[in-house]
């Protein structure tokens, strides 16, 4: 998700309300003031200093948290973001951090900063997050939308549409769950999946573990460390170990990202 650190005094009670162009646009370095007037077109009660600089920082190397973000953002508006990946091009007017640690520490200590980090992480460390316009136009924050059940939306949804595979067969590695409709979806969610071998004949003790962890995972139990860790359980009738069956076990808010990924294990059980 993305975060701030602009002071509260000068913030609505709402929130900062942003969506996704004019995000693309900030880190774009299109935007670069707080007092522009696309953010005060969405934030008419915003009071930030004339001129007040925006600060921006993203990740450097490969960042599965950039990768997210990208995804989000070329979805939601592809007509100012066209970049998506782990590595991009930044202009030079942002400033460059390694890991997320480092992203939190410098948000947190820079006035006036926006960044991105995985949900949990970014509020684990008390920062301040932008409220994000979702598909149907809904101003949030994730803490927001997972009390709401928007994470769990955005898996049911991409079920509906097709956006899943149904084929446990299929290529996941393109599936993203990114500006999902719904009132409430969070739109930046994550995906990460499990691919098992059926024919598990040849490992003996070892087979039979395996399918022990991955009964584990999508068990009441297992379901129930999930928020533990940041994840969130996807809908009840998705999990199922039954053979030639899609099982999503986890959907997790992402900046991001929420960081923290969606665990989807997907497999077939004999």
């Amino acid at each position: 998700s993305f975060f701030h650190n602009v002071p509260d005094s000068t913030l609505p009670s709402t929130g900062l309300n942003l969506d996704a162009c004019v995000i693309a646009d900030i880190f774009n370095a299109v935007i670069t003031t707080w007092d522009h007037d696309d953010i005060m077109a969405i934030n008419p009660n915003f009071t930030p200093p004339a001129g007040e600089p925006i600060v921006v920082y993203h990740r450097t190397y490969g960042s599965s948290t950039t990768k997210g973000i990208t995804q989000y953002l070329a979805a939601a508006c592809p007509d100012k973001w066209t970049q998506v990946g782990s590595t991009i091009d930044w202009p030079a007017s942002t400033v460059a951090v390694e890991g997320s640690g480092e992203m939190s520490s410098m948000i947190s200590s820079t006035p006036y900063a926006i960044g991105y980090i995985d949900s949990g992480h970014g509020h684990d460390d008390g920062l301040s997050e932008i409220e994000l316009k979702n598909l149907d136009g809904t101003y949030q924050s994730s803490t927001e939308s997972i009390a709401r059940g928007g994470v769990q939306a955005a898996a049911e949804e991409a079920l509906a549409l097709g956006v899943m595979p149904s084929d446990p067969a299929a290529d996941f590695s393109q599936v993203s769950l990114h500006n999902m409709p719904g009132e409430y979806t969070w739109p930046i969610v994550a995906v990460s999946y499990l691919y098992v071998d059926k024919d598990q004949s040849a490992n003996g003790e070892t087979a039979a573990l395996l399918y022990a962890f991955i009964q584990f995972v999508i068990s009441d139990v297992g379901q129930e460390l999930l928020g533990e860790y940041n994840f969130e359980s996807a809908p009840a009738d998705t999990a199922s170990p039954r053979p030639g069956r899609n099982a999503v076990a986890a959907a997790d808010a992402r900046t991001p990202p929420v960081g923290g990924a969606s665990v989807t294990p997907r497999f077939s059980a004999r």
